[in-house]
Formats: structure tokens, sequence, C-alpha cells
């Protein structure tokens, strides 16, 4: 039984490791993970796990690399003016954690890999981002690495503005990527 599994994970690593943009979404789930679950304790594997992915994807993210640093930065001053505008309180600070501003940095590198299929689909990108991109915050709260300082639907509006722009900004600056049978990376 061993002998067979082992041969299947390591057919379905190199699988996911030839297509950048899956092992980007992939290792960003843990990435989140870590962030969300672990904080301040698990900032190690966090850090570890960001290195792998974007050792995953070198050459996409060097390309990117100032879009790169915008949207961590845009990001951090983005989750700064909820927090300093009584939206949202991260456990164990009245600021930005650094669990959150890994959290950003691993999203940034994800979302340059990922999400270049939105390059100018701004309704699209508009769109998902205000359904997915509260979704998060409320699931992080469950976990207790937040708390809302409003109600639900406050909050569902400012995290639905919040992302449905910054997914617009993303669609406007993102690179597209050569076919994965052009570079592996």
């Amino acid at each position: 039984m061993r002998q067979q599994i082992f041969p299947r994970l390591r057919a379905l690593l190199w699988k996911l490791l030839g297509n950048h943009r899956l092992a980007a979404f992939f290792i960003f789930d843990f990435v989140w993970l870590a962030a969300v679950l672990g904080r301040e304790g698990w900032l190690w594997l966090t850090f570890l796990l960001i290195f792998l992915m974007f050792a995953a994807t070198p050459k996409i993210l060097w390309r990117q690399r100032w879009q790169l640093m915008g949207l961590v930065v845009l990001g951090c001053l983005l989750e700064l003016a909820t927090v300093t505008f009584g939206v949202i309180r991260f456990t164990g600070t009245d600021w930005i954690p650094l669990w959150l501003i890994l959290l950003w940095v691993g999203f940034s590198g994800m979302a340059l890999v990922v999400f270049d299929y939105l390059r100018k689909r701004f309704v699209i990108a508009a769109v998902l981002g205000a359904i997915f991109g509260p979704i998060t915050y409320f699931a992080g709260e469950r976990l207790g690495a937040a708390e809302l300082q409003v109600n639900f639907l406050p909050a569902l509006v400012v995290y639905s503005l919040f992302w449905s722009v910054m997914m617009v900004i993303i669609a406007a600056i993102v690179q597209p990527h050569r076919a994965p049978a052009d570079s592996r990376s």
C-alpha cells in the first residue's frame, strides 16, 4: 500500500509544480490557513509557504515585482483604514499584525500569478472581489483571528467595496503570462 501512495503523491506534486497557476493557488490556501490559524505562533510556517510559492513562480513574480510591492502596500493601508475606522479589530493588537502583512505578501504574489486571466476584465474582477473577498474576513473571525466591530451588513458592504476595488486594481496591473509550455515559471 505504501509503495502505491508515494509514487502517486510524487506524481501529483510534480504536476502541481508544473502548473504555476495551480501551484500558487494551492500553496496560498495553506498560506492563508497558516496565517489565520497560527497567527504569530506560525509566522515561520507562513513565511516558509510564501517562500515556496515564490520559488515555484520566480520569473512571473520578478517581472511584476513593482506591482507586487504596490499591492502589498495598498492592501496593508486598506487594512489599516478598516482598523482605524473601527470596522475590525485583529486579535492581539490595535493595528495590523505581522501575520496579516505576510498574508498580503502571499495574496499579492498569488494574485499576480493566478489572476492574469482577469486582465482588463474589470466588471468580472469587481464582482468576484465583492463576493469572495468578504468571505475570508468572516471565516477569519470565526477562527478567532479578528473581531468585527460593526454589524454584519455594514461589514459586508465595506469588505465588498474593499475587495471590488482591489480586484479591479489587480485586473488593471496584472501582466499576461506565457503558456505553461513556453515557460515553467
